[in-house]
């Protein structure tokens, strides 16, 4: 059970966020394990999602006649994966073969690879200088549909930001998480199978900007990418540390105030689930 108390949130955007759920849905909200691996390829932990989901689906729906089976005998626990990528541009499921070869070419000229995924949303980059979070959740079990749970990490980013002194938040109509009407500084893109998710979001802490202007981030013409730095750099606030590794905490924390539940190390939540994970990788 959840030790969990709902939290004050420093963003008053945010501050009566419980994502639609009760009182008492929120005391039974089971923990959720974050892991920071560091500098990992695009491809390699794409293929670790992919396995990761597929043996959680295989796992939950392992009663009779592919029933859902209790969360206490299950060995897979949610996870909240944390990392960096090398220099990639990937592209959502809507955007699959809209690129030419020439295009492709180009960008892979740049020193950055190229991957097609099974995530929403449009092309974006990745790259040294921003935290990745992939959440592995089962939603089920945190009483979340797609919609609330895309706001949920909407609002953690929102959160996190606020607690660096940045404002931030949504635009209608315009997918990520946005500190002017057209300066997106964290991307969005899910996947969600039999209510288990995937990919997740995007935050532009010291990112080199220079990648995002080879291309139309998200497909959003006039609008553009920034970073915690250029945004801390504007407010003539040196004092704040925003490497990856300082914003790390405040990810945490800020995804453990809204989602409503226990956020800690995943080797003390699921040994099981942190090795699996790990042999993924290797």
């Amino acid at each position: 059970m959840s030790s969990t108390k709902l939290t004050k949130f420093i963003s008053p955007k945010i501050s009566q966020c419980t994502l639609g759920r009760s009182a008492t849905q929120l005391s039974s909200l089971p923990p959720i394990g974050y892991i920071y691996l560091g500098n990992v390829s695009y491809a390699k932990a794409l293929d670790m999602q992919k396995q990761l989901c597929r043996r959680r689906i295989d796992e939950i729906y392992a009663g009779p006649h592919h029933s859902r089976i209790p969360r206490e005998t299950r060995i897979l626990a949610d996870s909240l994966i944390l990392l960096e990528h090398s220099p990639v541009y990937t592209n959502g499921r809507r955007n699959h073969g809209v690129l030419s070869v020439d295009e492709i070419a180009r960008l892979r000229k740049l020193g950055c690879d190229y991957v097609e995924t099974n995530r929403g949303g449009e092309i974006t980059f990745h790259g040294p200088g921003q935290l990745v979070a992939y959440p592995n959740l089962y939603l089920k079990d945190h009483h979340l549909g797609t919609k609330c749970y895309v706001k949920g990490l909407e609002h953690t980013i929102v959160e996190a930001c606020a607690r660096l002194g940045i404002d931030a938040d949504v635009v209608d109509g315009f997918p990520g998480v946005w500190v002017s009407h057209t300066q997106k500084v964290a991307a969005l893109g899910t996947h969600v199978q039999k209510y288990v998710t995937s990919h997740g979001f995007a935050l532009n802490c010291t990112t080199d900007m220079k990648w995002f202007n080879e291309i139309v981030p998200c497909g959003l013409e006039g609008r553009s990418a920034t970073s915690l730095a250029n945004v801390l750099a504007k407010q003539v606030r040196a004092d704040v540390d925003a490497s990856v590794g300082a914003v790390l905490p405040t990810v945490i924390d800020s995804f453990k105030a809204v989602f409503g539940c226990d956020v800690l190390p995943l080797e003390e939540v699921s040994p099981e689930t942190y090795a699996t994970i790990k042999q993924l990788l290797e």
